[in-house]
């Protein structure tokens, strides 16, 4: 630890948390100043030491894979140009993490910890879990390693990301004004810390509040400051006591709970296998979906290498970017979905939506036709036009997504105005344009087996959603399922859900 730095630091931010407070009953020497004093002290150890190991195994294995430095052109760009590049890449890249962080529970405990925070100041800044601090500087950082920036540019970066950070916590009452949507400002973070119903979930950037804003997750009310900071949790106050209480809270989460009283009702069996099969399915989508992203991004990466040689190279990279996008969705909404409210029973709805989601991934089997250019930019145009109109559906699908047939909550609005499984019907472009671009006959009877697979998994979604929401009889009389304005009664008709075990 420099401490010559922190002691500069200080003759900064106590002076100008004196000048301008935002709170000017908040004592420099607050409650708790001395825990996050250890915590500048200690904590900046633990965690350089654990990102070095994370973040060098993760990038021994990207040099493995794709080799040293694979993309080189930004490396040529100016210096100014890579810093904001660098810090849009990396802002990107904590939003996400940070998203997540207020999204998956046993994160949030690690997470929470930052949330204790009770009185904002300057020395709050460093009151982070490792385990926490660790993983979102791997996902902010490592994307920007991969870039391919310079030294220089990575060094610039990180000395305005601390100062930021610094600033955003700090007990001052300076605004942005306009540049307040565009850039993160002290009044934008310290509502992200607010022990307010409105605020939480909200402000995740660490940079560019304008994430957020395209996010739809920005909240700034006019003429008005938080009231209160802090989570509403029993977390201990002192450092070693809140480096072990997340591990402990996750131990007690995770043990065998006791039988129930007289006074509680147990679960159904079947919400019980409800909820297990919901947790399995949902790893088992991260992990395949992630290594289909992973796909998506060293195809981006080869693209931008081998961009030469690429007939309308523009277009297979937004292509690339567009699925890569639709995976990203994919992956957060599978993190962030929604608890099922009731699913189909018996094992064949099962069998057909995971051969159903994963049968054109057979086409690894059969060698692909070689096909014209023109054929090749035709193909590409579908995908990428099949790609955004699904990336539009599942954004208003949103936390309900999933590829079982599971009720989760009603969407009616938007493009479910117009059928009732617009993602089926974008994704049949999708389909299209890949049988397209492959050229072969095994491709074209892949992707018949794969629309007879999709009705039949719209057909059981059908069935569980009549089951869960009275309401969905009077949605379906006026929305037809598939074809936009086109009504075919042996397509709509439901399958007949199989008894369920209580």
């Amino acid at each position: 630890m420099d401490y010559t730095a922190i002691f500069i630091l200080a003759c900064i931010f106590i002076p100008l948390e004196r000048l301008l407070p935002l709170h000017p009953e908040q004592r420099t020497l607050r409650r708790d100043w001395l825990n996050d004093v250890v915590y500048v002290l200690v904590n900046g150890i633990v965690v350089r030491a654990g990102f070095t190991v994370v973040a060098g195994a993760l990038m021994l294995g990207v040099v493995q894979l794709v080799g040293p430095n694979p993309i080189q052109w930004t490396g040529a760009m100016p210096l100014w140009a890579q810093v904001l590049m660098a810090i849009v890449v990396a802002d990107i890249g904590y939003y996400a993490a940070h998203r997540i962080c207020h999204s998956v529970p046993a994160l949030w405990k690690f997470h929470a910890v930052h949330h204790s925070i009770e009185e904002m100041d300057w020395l709050a800044t460093h009151r982070v879990h490792p385990v926490d601090q660790i993983f979102s500087s791997t996902l902010s950082l490592l994307p920007v390693w991969c870039m391919g920036f310079t030294l220089e540019a990575l060094v610039i970066h990180q000395a305005i990301y601390q100062a930021h950070a610094l600033l955003l916590h700090s007990n001052v009452r300076i605004k942005f004004g306009p540049l307040k949507w565009l850039v993160a400002s002290p009044e934008y973070h310290h509502w992200h810390h607010a022990n307010e119903r409105d605020a939480y979930d909200r402000n995740f950037a660490a940079q560019l509040s304008i994430i957020d804003v395209i996010a739809r997750t920005m909240f700034m009310p006019v003429r008005r400051a938080p009231k209160s900071y802090g989570v509403n949790e029993d977390i201990p106050r002192s450092y070693p006591m809140q480096l072990i209480h997340p591990f402990r809270s996750l131990v007690s989460s995770w043990a065998l709970t006791a039988p129930p009283t007289r006074l509680e009702t147990p679960m159904p069996t079947a919400a019980k296998t409800r909820t297990t099969e919901d947790k399995l399915g949902k790893l088992a989508m991260l992990i395949i979906f992630g290594y289909f992203g992973y796909k998506q991004i060293t195809a981006l990466i080869s693209l931008v290498a081998n961009r030469d040689l690429i007939p309308l190279w523009g277009l297979a990279v937004f292509s690339v970017i567009a699925g890569a996008t639709f995976l990203g969705l994919i992956l957060y909404y599978t993190i962030t979905r929604l608890p099922p409210r009731d699913s189909t029973a018996g094992i064949m709805p099962r069998v057909v939506a995971v051969v159903g989601t994963f049968i054109m991934s057979l086409l690894i089997v059969f060698p692909p036709q070689a096909i014209s250019a023109e054929m090749r930019i035709i193909s590409t145009l579908i995908i990428s036009v099949g790609t955004v109109m699904s990336i539009l559906c599942l954004r208003q699908l949103g936390r309900s997504f999933s590829i079982m047939a599971t009720s989760r909550a009603l969407k009616t609005q938007g493009a479910y105005s117009i059928v009732r499984h617009p993602l089926y019907a974008a994704e049949v472009l999708m389909i299209v344009g890949v049988i397209v671009g492959h050229g072969t006959v095994g491709a074209l009877g892949l992707g018949a087996i794969w629309l007879v697979l999709q009705v039949r998994r719209a057909q059981h979604e059908e069935s569980v959603l009549r089951h869960t929401f009275p309401e969905y009889e009077d949605y379906a009389a006026r929305v037809p399922m598939l074809i936009p304005g086109l009504r075919l009664w042996w397509l709509e008709a439901p399958v007949k859900p199989a008894p369920e075990a209580v």
